[in-house]
């Protein structure tokens, strides 16, 4: 008989977190009977249910939505009100309702049943995340294991806040990195697991590339991205092409600042099943962002075998390393950009295609999916700690 997983945290329908959990969930469905508790509100959509049609997914709000006919009546008043913006059960916790209710017991309540239910939990979140410690007591109690899986840059804390920590079984890091910003302030034991590439297969059938200057950006149009500065040196360097793909809330800005700029084009947004569209006529891949605890997009540039300029962000150095692949600068310092692009154009040929394979060989030893899962089952069944 399965044992049951708990797969807990702030889930939405579509970003980085959401993208963690259905990697893990893909990578312990054979072996663990998976349930899937949001926090806040998401839908049957949610990315991190993807593929994953059999595994049970609620929330916080679908639980309180189905705890009373009081409750169910006013939010879909609400959701009436609101002209069916979202799910009714996003509605739950209106004026009239949280004149009645405790909310907070009652989410405590949920949280404790859910715990109750399983024999192992994995919180995607941050330290600073909304009800992990209520979920780290009630598991201490319980005596179930308790992993944290960190999402996002671990920044600095006040130890004597975060004491609970201390509580979990261990921490999954995306890397050795992110885990020393943390160990630096509480020491606490941990494993390093990073993630793997949507649509692999698809990425590795991918031709390695011939040299040429077209570049390559993928992800969220936001300002921690760096997608504003990676146009302003494209804008200064019009030999180069830069597609760039990708939504949020700088979309109407880049699509201003790129008007009259033959070599920069925006192609929207690309499904995860059609990555290998975006990759197929770039060479590079630039990762221009502020900060990062990965990205994702690095691991789909390295199966697919294509060079990567970036920044010195996340797990990154830890990922190129020994391939040859070292072409990094400073969002800040066009400069630096530059350097690193020049870097790029100067290899020869075979150069060029040897860091590309490099890339792709590094991928398959150490992040392939096959890899990934064997060191979660690892990680659970064993009980690994350093």
């Amino acid at each position: 008989m399965k044992k049951k997983l708990l797969l807990f945290g702030p889930i939405g329908d579509f970003g980085g977190r959401d993208v963690e959990v259905n990697i893990i969930a893909q990578s312990l469905s054979n072996h663990y009977e998976i349930s899937i508790v949001s926090t806040k509100y998401f839908t049957r959509k949610s990315y991190a249910l993807r593929n994953l049609p059999l595994v049970s997914a609620t929330s916080f709000q679908q639980e309180l939505y189905k705890s009373s006919c009081f409750i169910r009546f006013w939010a879909y008043v609400m959701y009436l009100k609101n002209k069916k913006k979202q799910q009714p059960y996003a509605y739950v916790q209106n004026a009239v309702s949280k004149s009645f209710f405790d909310f907070e017991k009652k989410k405590e309540a949920i949280v404790t049943r859910c715990i109750t239910e399983s024999d192992v939990v994995i919180a995607c979140v941050q330290p600073s995340s909304a009800y992990l410690k209520t979920a780290l007591e009630i598991s201490a109690r319980q005596k179930k294991p308790f992993w944290i899986r960190t999402t996002g840059t671990i920044r600095t804390l006040q130890p004597e806040m975060f004491d609970f920590l201390k509580k979990a079984t261990g921490f999954i890091h995306h890397s050795q990195a992110n885990a020393l910003n943390l160990n630096r302030q509480l020491p606490l034991p941990y494993v390093i697991i990073d993630q793997c590439a949507q649509e692999e297969q698809k990425l590795l059938a991918l031709p390695i590339p011939e040299k040429k200057m077209v570049f390559g950006y993928l992800g969220r149009l936001s300002p921690e991205k760096g997608i504003l500065e990676l146009i302003r040196f494209f804008q200064n360097y019009p030999e180069g092409q830069l597609r760039i793909s990708g939504n949020g809330p700088l979309q109407q800005e880049v699509l201003e600042t790129i008007k009259g700029y033959d070599n920069i084009r925006y192609l929207g947004q690309s499904h995860p099943d059609e990555l290998q569209l975006f990759f197929a006529p770039i060479s590079v891949l630039i990762i221009p962002s502020h900060e990062e605890s990965g990205p994702l997009v690095g691991l789909e540039a390295m199966a697919s075998g294509r060079l990567i300029i970036s920044t010195e962000v996340g797990a990154m150095k830890e990922r190129l390393a020994g391939t040859k692949n070292d072409f990094w600068f400073q969002i800040n310092h066009q400069h630096s950009f530059f350097d690193s692009l020049a870097a790029v154009n100067a290899l020869p040929n075979e150069a060029f295609h040897e860091i590309a394979q490099n890339n792709r060989q590094r991928y398959l030893a150490e992040y392939q999916f096959s890899a990934i899962q064997q060191k979660y089952r690892n990680c659970l069944e064993n009980d690994v700690t350093p």
